[in-house]
């Protein structure tokens, strides 16, 4: 083990000045020793800068293996600086130096924040699995000869160092557990380096080419194969067609009896991790292992993706779900691409709103689990034709908690539930990070002010944190219709949790605030969206809200599945005739358990 952490006091340089953004391009001092940058507090500047200094390392000489290892480090040092140190306000800055001088990699990373302790770094990896925080501090410790921390008046200093030619092998082949955090780090950074380039690819490009081009580098960088290929259904638009057949990945009509023809045909995705299951297959035999996702949209097989290794090792399960992700991604830009010109020949406007909304249930399931530890949920959903992008979902984060999460995209169409899925992508992606309800609420609206721009799109959002013992609920709300709570027994106590601040996407400083509940046995929390009371054409939206929560109240010992009933038979009751709902209506009840 490594403790050899140097923990001082000293007056910093006051370099880390707030105001105006550095790309990380612009090398501020360099000699022959060593490099120096200063750059703006944002993730998505870190990927290239760390193929930078992936470079630096190799040019002076450091292995292979341990310069992926360094460049590991600097994104746990560099990510931990701007999410934590920073709280990624693009606002402040960061600096990050290496230099490789007497056989020694230094690396250092300074921020604004209060630094880190000693303590907060791991002598072993967490016991459960599934936890995120603390393995990337424990990958510093062991990664570097000696570690130290510098704090003063100006921010935090942590400096690493490791011999640059024989840099300490902490993690030896035997070690399993550290190989695997050191893997499921690596596909973490890439992932989420990915996410941010394919989010700026899908509303800058103006062509589906150029979309799919620079998705297709993101997978060749984060999944390594030996071939991948794109097949379309020949019932998209011709032009269309024409357009995909330039691209080099897309792939000529392959003979009868293929795999992809199976997954063309049937729409079910086939995965292989031994030669022999693909042996007969005229085009892929050989292949030792691989696998063929669908391209779908609204239920609908637009094409394929298929990727395949001639050796081994098998397809990790977090490679197979980030493909999997981008493959939702394609089957949406390719539907999006094949409707605009379906609409421009034929103006057939319904049956875009047709394919908007089943792409909404694919992209947007209610969840599937209704029965947590600590309590029972029970969501339901009625979609609109006129497709508004309503989302609900349930996050087990990686604390032992629960995230409870009500998302109206405002807007109609294909962008209204293309913006619902990016939501949820950022949602998930942060949640995975392990912080508190009320900053993941702000980096998720900064995450969508920088993707969406100039484009008028925006949603509301109520988030509900719940702890591990489901004893207390921490309440944060922007622009979203009040969250609820119950107290147990018909007449019991209730309060209502308002907006503290405007919708996600607008304004990407914003600061919301976190309302503390407790709870008990019986307890209950509801969330909507405003589809269940705005259907009231009064124009009285306080009266028609005060009327729906004292339906939630007088209904509290009926259940969730009761209240929802109830709710749709007032609805019918009011409005004779009308099969399809103006707006998007979603439900979500949560009750704690004994």
């Amino acid at each position: 083990m490594v403790d050899n952490f140097a923990t001082e006091t000293l007056s910093l340089p006051a370099r880390l000045r707030v105001g105006g953004r550095l790309c990380h391009r612009e090398v501020l001092q360099m000699d022959f020793t060593g490099q120096y940058f200063q750059l703006s507090a944002e993730v998505r500047q870190l990927d290239e800068l760390r193929t930078t200094f992936g470079a630096y390392l190799r040019q002076a000489g450091v292995a292979l293996d341990e310069a992926a290892r360094w460049e590991l480090v600097f994104m746990e040092a560099a990510t931990n600086a701007i999410l934590h140190g920073s709280g990624q306000d693009a606002r402040k800055n960061i600096e990050v130096a290496w230099s490789v001088r007497d056989g020694q990699i230094r690396l250092e990373v300074a921020d604004s924040g209060p630094g880190l302790k000693p303590n907060q770094f791991m002598a072993s990896l967490p016991a459960d699995p599934l936890q995120t925080s603390g393995r990337g501090l424990y990958l510093i410790r062991h990664s570097c000869e000696k570690v130290e921390l510098w704090t003063g008046p100006s921010g935090f200093r942590m400096v690493m160092f490791g011999a640059a030619a024989t840099v300490p092998a902490r993690a030896t082949a035997s070690d399993e557990l550290l190989q695997s955090a050191f893997a499921e780090i690596s596909q973490c950074y890439e992932g989420l380096a990915a996410f941010y380039r394919l989010g700026d690819a899908l509303i800058a490009s103006e062509r589906l080419t150029d979309f799919l081009q620079q998705a297709i580098g993101d997978i060749v960088k984060v999944v390594p194969h030996d071939r991948l290929s794109l097949h379309f259904q020949p019932g998209l638009q011709p032009s269309l067609l024409e357009e995909l057949a330039a691209m080099p990945v897309c792939a000529r009509e392959e003979p009868a009896g293929t795999l992809v023809e199976k997954i063309l045909n049937g729409g079910n995705e086939w995965v292989w991790q031994k030669p022999d299951e693909v042996a007969a297959d005229p085009v892929w035999h050989g292949f030792a292992c691989g696998f063929c996702v669908p391209l779908r949209a609204g239920g609908v097989t637009l094409g394929s993706l298929t990727m395949a290794r001639r050796r081994q090792p098998y397809l990790m399960a977090s490679e197979l779900s980030m493909v999997r992700t981008y493959a939702d991604l394609f089957g949406i830009a390719l539907a999006n691409a094949n409707n605009a010109l379906m609409r421009d020949r034929e103006r057939q406007a319904l049956r875009e709103v047709e394919i908007a909304a089943e792409m909404q249930n694919d992209l947007l399931p209610l969840p599937v689990e209704t029965s947590f530890t600590g309590g029972t949920a029970v969501v339901r959903r009625r979609t609109a034709r006129s497709v508004a992008g309503d989302y609900v979902d349930i996050c087990p984060t990686p604390d032992g908690g629960l995230l409870l999460a009500m998302v109206d995209v405002m807007g109609k169409g294909i962008s209204a539930a293309l913006f619902a899925g990016m939501v949820r992508t950022a949602l998930r992606i942060n949640v995975e990070m392990g912080q508190p309800v009320g900053r993941l609420l702000e980096d998720i609206n900064r995450v969508l002010c920088r993707q969406t721009g100039e484009l008028t799109l925006f949603a509301t959002c109520a988030l509900v944190y719940l702890n591990p013992q489901r004893n207390r609920a921490s309440f944060v709300n922007a622009g979203h219709c009040p969250a609820m709570w119950l107290g147990s027994g018909a007449g019991g106590p209730s309060r209502e949790y308002q907006p503290s601040g405007p919708p996600l996407g607008l304004y990407p400083d914003t600061q919301y605030t976190v309302e503390e509940q407790p709870l008990s046995p019986g307890d209950q929390i509801v969330l909507v969206t405003d589809g269940l009371y705005e259907w009231e054409t009064t124009g009285d939206l306080t009266g028609a809200w005060a009327r729906l929560a004292g339906i939630i109240r007088a209904s509290r010992e009926q259940g969730g599945a009761a209240l929802w009933d109830a709710l749709q038979q007032r609805i019918q009751v009011a409005m004779p005739g009308q099969a399809d709902a103006r707006d998007d209506q979603t439900l979500l009840v949560w009750k704690c358990g004994a």
